[in-house]
């Protein structure tokens, strides 16, 4: 029962630390807009347009290298997620909490939100008959095979990040421990709760590790989590007919300006 309470009020730790990043988040997306918004485009841009005019580059040269321009819906989706989930990966340096995609329902939850998004594209593009028939193909026998897909990506997508950054926070926890036991058994520190008051061995060893798992393995996650889902949300989309839809429009775009340029050169 006792651990059953450690796990239910870790759960609800997580679950707050992360509601605690999504409001901390939405708050400097309005602060950093409104900085933006209020800047000189004639002066030489400063630091903070230097940094976002980098991440809006870098993202945007991720949904076109995938999208080619359509689907622009999911554009500041993916940077939000980018940086939710980069912000989460890191919080575990500042705070005294573990990260919150330690909690399984915070990955599950970001996963569905993006397979929403790439069943909504292809029903809109493709229209109902060509989704279904997708799961019919290559041949019809591969149906209960491409059903199961619908599962299998999602989980290993959600368990990827999860499993990751669990073990980096389980290793470094061991790590600290040792250190501690190492640190009383050479230098004989005050106790509490079983280890030394204050770890400075661990304080000095643990800083590769903690950039490591913390740092690296954070941000190639987060990266890898926003890449699979911009590739998972264009991967059944036929872009080439979305293409010629555009350019057909486009034609017939130009075609009825000229007609009304021609027709008010009449009048």
């Amino acid at each position: 029962m006792d651990i059953f309470n450690k796990w239910v009020n870790a759960q609800s730790t997580q679950t707050w630390t992360f509601m605690g990043i999504v409001v901390f988040l939405s708050v400097v997306f309005v602060i950093v807009g409104t900085l933006i918004k209020h800047l000189d485009p004639f002066k030489k841009p400063g630091k903070l347009m230097v940094i976002v005019d980098f991440f809006n580059n870098f993202i945007t040269n991720l949904y076109t290298s995938m999208f080619r321009g359509h689907c622009p819906q999911i554009l500041p989706y993916a940077g939000m997620l980018f940086i939710l989930l980069l912000t989460c990966n890191l919080s575990g340096l500042f705070l005294p909490f573990e990260p919150p995609t330690t909690d399984y329902n915070i990955p599950l939850s970001l996963v569905l939100v993006s397979f929403t998004f790439k069943y909504v594209f292809e029903l809109k593009n493709n229209g109902p008959k060509e989704f279904l028939k997708g799961y019919t193909q290559p041949v019809i026998v591969m149906l209960p095979l491409n059903l199961m897909d619908i599962i299998a990506k999602p989980l290993s997508m959600s368990m990827r990040i999860f499993g990751n950054i669990l073990s980096g926070t389980l290793i470094l926890s061991v790590f600290n421990q040792a250190t501690g036991f190492l640190q009383n058994l050479i230098f004989m520190s005050p106790q509490v709760d079983g280890g030394p008051a204050l770890n400075i061995l661990s304080a000095i060893l643990a800083a590769p590790f903690h950039f490591f798992f913390d740092v690296f393995c954070g941000g190639i996650q987060a990266f890898v989590f926003t890449l699979l889902t911009l590739v998972f949300s264009s991967l059944e989309l036929d872009l080439d007919k979305m293409d010629a839809k555009k350019e057909a429009k486009e034609k017939l775009r130009i075609k009825q300006q000229k007609e009304m340029e021609s027709s008010k050169k009449i009048a």
